[in-house]
């Protein structure tokens, strides 16, 4: 069985998907050979679309240009944002959270759709190109309505991929990937979205992630300290014990 790991289609015993890589022409891979992951060979980027691309899907959409009014928004695609989550968060989001679901026991796999997951994971944070630069990557705290604006990007993103043909649950985790066991995140949810184990999967590879990252407003995190956070949500009841054990396994 293979897997994918870091930037590198591998060999490994993990029971996931295989995302179906492309050749790349200009390179040539032996049969059996890993496979480079980027944007040539890993067809989930074709979902990202170019910057005019994504603005003529947002000034369609009736719910975006909605939501960009209501809070005196342009429609503009943070081009920044675009390329950094591309080559960043977003791919190592993926990467973790393939990884949990690899280290699980055989009975909770059951309960998880893996390709699922891994689409979820990959454009998670997509709506973020739509928040303004002034607010994605302020220095310091964001006020009230900076934060108002920032948790915008959750239904943002959800909305711009909806017709992406990507599975219904893939869009759910995209909109309620800050939602919790308790439906105390964010946004409301308006629908029948059941907070389930692969949204706890994606909540906790967001935040191992986050917390490792180097980001305007902080600095980067050492893995145990990461785990050391994360572990307090195991002790609040907000993540299971077999989750947590699962990401320690795969990162240590």
């Amino acid at each position: 069985m293979s897997s994918i790991y870091g930037n590198y289609y591998i060999n490994s015993g993990f029971n996931l998907p295989q995302i179906n890589f492309r050749s790349n022409p200009a390179t040539y891979v032996p049969s059996g050979m890993p496979q480079k992951d980027g944007y040539i060979s890993n067809p989930l980027y074709d979902n990202f679309g170019t910057k005019a691309e994504i603005e003529c899907i947002a000034k369609n959409n009736p719910r975006i240009r909605e939501i960009m009014t209501e809070n005196n928004l342009p429609i503009k695609v943070n081009e920044k944002e675009l390329e950094k989550l591309k080559n960043g968060h977003l791919r190592a989001a993926r990467v973790t959270s393939a990884k949990i679901y690899s280290n699980l026991p055989d009975e909770l796999k059951s309960k998880v759709n893996p390709k699922v997951l891994q689409e979820a994971a990959m454009f998670h944070d997509y709506g973020k190109i739509l928040i303004p630069d002034e607010i994605l990557n302020k220095k310091g705290k964001l006020n009230d309505k900076e934060w108002e604006i920032m948790k915008l990007h959750s239904e943002l993103g959800a909305e711009l991929l909806k017709d992406k043909n990507l599975d219904e649950r893939t869009i759910e985790l995209i909109k309620y990937h800050h939602q919790n066991v308790n439906n105390s995140g964010y946004p409301l949810i308006t629908d029948n979205f059941e907070y389930g184990l692969d949204s706890e999967i994606l909540s906790v590879a967001d935040k191992y992630e986050a917390l490792k990252e180097e980001r305007s407003y902080k600095t980067p995190m050492t893995k145990k300290e990461a785990l050391d956070i994360i572990k307090e949500d195991v002790a609040e009841g907000n993540i299971s014990e077999e989750v947590f054990n699962s990401l320690k396994k795969s990162v240590e």
